[in-house]
């Protein structure tokens, strides 16, 4: 969770001649994007929802609402601080990578936050499991402290490693939507922009609904499927955009010559006679 949007971004860094600015901004703009989204949820959104009988704990229905509302907030705040990095500080001339390294910045951050709180939880069991350490504790808080680190360790090694794969599926599906929102700045149509936001919103909803009803690895073969999906079409739609955006050149060793005719008249017209 901490290496992979570490290596993309030294690999992506030496490549363009904007260096690691986009990265940046895209850093930038998903720490924004959550200093709105956050509070929104924790204030606004969903004491709404639980003033309506909806949450997590609800069936049917009420869990399909909970997870499209809170996907489509996702969608909104993080969608339009997107649109935002694209429309005022990443105005410059069109740049192929330029929405590439937006999305590792934004979906590297999120990745790179979680692996330091996941490597976080794993000093603190190894901590809290040391020789002594409870001793502090009451017997109560003693024991619940024992009964949580054995289910830390009691979790099969390749559900550990759900979270990393769950970060790559995100940093792909982040990238895909870089290049539908760049495509919207760049074209002036909102349309792709809706598209992005409609694309964020099944993504968490999915995610959301699913975890509470089916297989965790499962769920995550899913949502990786679909990031690539994601991914393939917003680049299909990104090579036809360059396609546009770069005039048709002749080929290495190719000469490409005019030709015209050239009547009698003309030509006895352009003898040099002294």
């Amino acid at each position: 969770m901490v290496g992979i949007p570490c290596l993309l971004a030294v690999i992506l860094i030496r490549r363009g001649n904007d260096g690691f600015r986009p990265i940046g901004i895209g850093v930038a703009a998903f720490v924004f994007s959550q200093a709105g989204h956050i509070p929104f949820n924790q204030f606004v959104l969903l004491p709404a929802l639980e003033g309506g009988g909806i949450g997590l704990s609800q069936p049917g229905w009420k869990l399909l609402v909970m997870g499209i509302a809170v996907g489509f907030s996702a969608g909104i705040f993080e969608e339009t601080a997107r649109y935002l990095s694209f429309r005022f500080w990443l105005n410059k001339e069109p740049s192929t990578l330029l929405p590439i390294k937006y999305g590792v910045g934004h979906g590297g951050i999120e990745a790179f936050l979680l692996g330091i709180l996941t490597l976080y939880a794993l000093i603190q069991v190894l901590t809290l499991g040391g020789e002594g350490s409870l001793d502090s504790f009451s017997s109560e808080q003693a024991d619940l402290i024992r009964t949580q680190i054995f289910a830390y360790w009691d979790v099969p090694w390749q559900h550990l490693l759900l979270g990393a794969w769950e970060r790559v599926s995100a940093m792909i599906f982040h990238i895909g939507a870089s290049l539908m929102v760049y495509k919207s700045v760049r074209k002036k149509k909102p349309s792709w922009l809706a598209i992005a936001v409609l694309g964020h919103t099944l993504l968490n909803a999915f995610a959301v609904v699913s975890s509470q009803k089916m297989d965790f690895v499962l769920v995550e073969s899913i949502l990786f499927i679909f990031s690539l999906g994601w991914l393939f079409w917003a680049w299909t739609l990104r090579e036809r955009e360059v396609e546009e955006l770069m005039p048709e050149l002749p080929l290495p060793g190719e000469t490409r010559l005019q030709t015209q005719r050239i009547t009698a008249e003309q030509l006895e017209a352009s003898r040099y006679d002294e």
